[in-house]
């Protein structure tokens, strides 16, 4: 034998047995040898299809074609393979429900595996029960439901199909009488619940409020699974006498039991809100004078019935969209959205007018401080409030002031560095207007002839619509933004003044008349000065400083 040939056998087997793919070249030479050869090239076959069948095997494919019967090497591969076949059918057999299966062929893997479908088989029979009990407790619940009087109903979140309802909710849904059909259109309504559903998974509440009934429901829901599915459970609740009520405690939190108007919680949460909001709108503070008088002297009815009284006629001058409140013992405020100061100025001097005109035992009368906000302004609700007390005050002194000089007919209106409004134009007309006025008032007092009385008021008429004429004029020189309000304001202090002058031609001077005038047109104008004149200087002078050409 060539030792040639020998090598190449050793190097074929050493192939084999590295589990490398087998090359029937090269031959050997030696004819000897030829027939050991075809023994390595055969199994080198054998072992590559049974290397081949195991890794279908490994990876799960039991469809493979088993080895032939020439592979003497693949006889318990194929029992493997027909062991595995069969304990997937078994395994199939299981999982349909068929717990008599068991394995005995496979050794330790046998006992587990009989051992699992024992257990499957007692967990099958455990679900069983429970899924009895579980329906019988479903029915239970559908039973306690059906006897609620909340209306309880189950929608499809998919579909939005109404897929369960107790029989309260049935009643209202499905066989609605007539006054419940009107609720609202409870088609409109069952939408809005189907609305919530969608829009929320998560557990919400909500409320809807029926116009037409003036009902309202509170609907709680709660994302569920129902026969499988996705589903949304709504709980609904009439809970109207529930609403009454709390309005009717958040009325009684909110309400001055005297008057029945708003109190001063509510007046500074609206006064906050109004800021916040920039809107447009004026404050008014009212003081009732002489309470304390008539409560001390004819007792806290007739000052209750005072405070009524006052109450009663700010409602009838108010708007519906005004709020009146009582904020202590003899103060008052309101708010008027979207309304110039002017308007309310007159407001209260005709209230006052009127309240004059009704007293009996005692007079009766209000002093009141305005407060403009445009909605642009950063003002707090204490500034607000403390602008229109401090005005309100500085009325109320001026009128203790008239009462205390020559028994309360008349007195002399000094001019006071508080009165100036920083523009010397202004502030000398303004100075002759009280002036004219002390000259009127001394008038008065002196009992006058008529000619002289009637000389004196035409000069302060006169001199009045000049002043005004010429500050407007200013006004509008220098584009003045709040020039129609002040305007108004001109307005409504010249009717007042005419009709004083009217008055005290017709009637001559009064002591009456006199003390009208005193408290009436002087508040008015020094208030108006405080208040609008100051504004008006501020802005010509700031606008003056403006228009000065720079110096270099």
């Amino acid at each position: 034998m060539d030792n040639q040939d020998i090598d190449l056998l050793v190097q074929q087997l050493r192939t084999i047995l590295l589990n490398r793919p087998l090359s029937k070249e090269p031959r050997v030479q030696s004819e000897e040898l030829e027939t050991l050869q075809d023994g390595i090239f055969y199994l080198a076959d054998c072992l590559a299809e049974a290397n081949g069948f195991l890794d279908q095997l490994r990876k799960g494919n039991l469809d493979i074609p088993a080895p032939g019967r020439h592979n003497f090497l693949a006889g318990s591969l194929k029992e493997l393979h027909s062991a595995l076949k069969h304990l997937t059918w078994q395994a199939n057999q299981v999982a349909n429900g068929d717990y008599s299966q068991s394995v005995d062929f496979l050794g330790d893997f046998s006992d587990s595996f009989n051992r699992m479908i024992v257990q499957l088989a007692e967990r099958e029979s455990q679900l069983k029960i429970q899924s009895q009990v579980q329906s019988e407790s479903v029915e239970l619940m559908k039973a306690v439901m059906d006897g609620l009087k909340d209306w309880i109903i189950v929608i499809s979140r998919e579909s939005g199909e109404v897929v369960y309802s107790n029989q309260s909710a049935k009643q209202f849904f499905e066989h609605p009488t007539p006054d419940q059909y009107n609720c609202g259109n409870y088609h409109q309504f069952l939408e809005f619940i189907r609305h919530c559903g969608r829009e929320h998974s998560e557990n919400r509440e909500f409320e809807y409020h029926c116009c037409e009934s003036r009902r309202t429901f509170r609907i709680r829901t709660y994302g569920i699974q129902w026969s499988g599915k996705m589903a949304c459970a709504h709980i609904i609740t009439d809970v109207t006498s529930e609403r009454e009520y709390q309005e009717q405690i958040e009325g009684l939190a909110y309400t001055d039991v005297l008057t029945g108007l708003y109190n001063r919680r509510f007046c500074l949460e609206n006064l906050e809100k109004m800021l916040k909001e920039g809107k447009e709108f004026t404050f008014c503070m009212i003081d009732l004078d002489g309470l304390k008088y008539a409560n001390d002297n004819f007792g806290h009815d007739a000052g209750d019935e005072y405070l009524k009284t006052v109450a009663r006629h700010l409602l009838e001058a108010s708007r519906s969209t005004d709020l009146i409140c009582r904020i202590g013992g003899d103060e008052f405020a309101a708010l008027f959205p979207r309304c110039k100061a002017p308007v309310i100025v007159e407001k209260m001097e005709r209230l006052d007018r009127i309240l004059e005109e009704k007293s009996q035992r005692f007079p009766m009368s209000l002093s009141y401080g305005v407060v403009y906000v445009d909605g642009g302004e950063a003002l707090s609700a204490a500034e607000v409030m403390k602008q229109a007390d401090e005005r309100m005050y500085a009325l109320k002194n001026m009128k203790k002031a008239a009462r205390n000089s020559l028994g309360g007919v008349v007195m002399t209106w000094v001019w006071s560095k508080d009165l100036e409004t920083g523009n010397e134009e202004i502030d000398q007309e303004h100075r002759q207007l009280l002036s004219s006025v002390n000259r009127l008032l001394e008038a008065c007092a002196e009992e006058k002839k008529q000619e002289e009385l009637n000389r004196i008021v035409d000069f302060l008429v006169q001199h009045t619509y000049a002043h005004f004429s010429h500050e407007e004029q200013l006004q509008q020189q220098y584009g003045y933004p709040d020039y129609q309000s002040h305007h108004q304001y001109h307005q409504a202090f010249g009717k007042v003044a005419e009709d004083l002058a009217r008055r005290l031609k017709v009637e001559g001077g009064t002591a009456q008349l006199a003390s009208r005038l005193n408290k009436q047109l002087v508040s008015w104008l020094i208030n108006h000065i405080k208040m609008e004149d100051a504004k008006v200087a501020r802005f010509i002078q700031k606008a003056s400083e403006g228009n000065k050409p720079s110096s270099k």
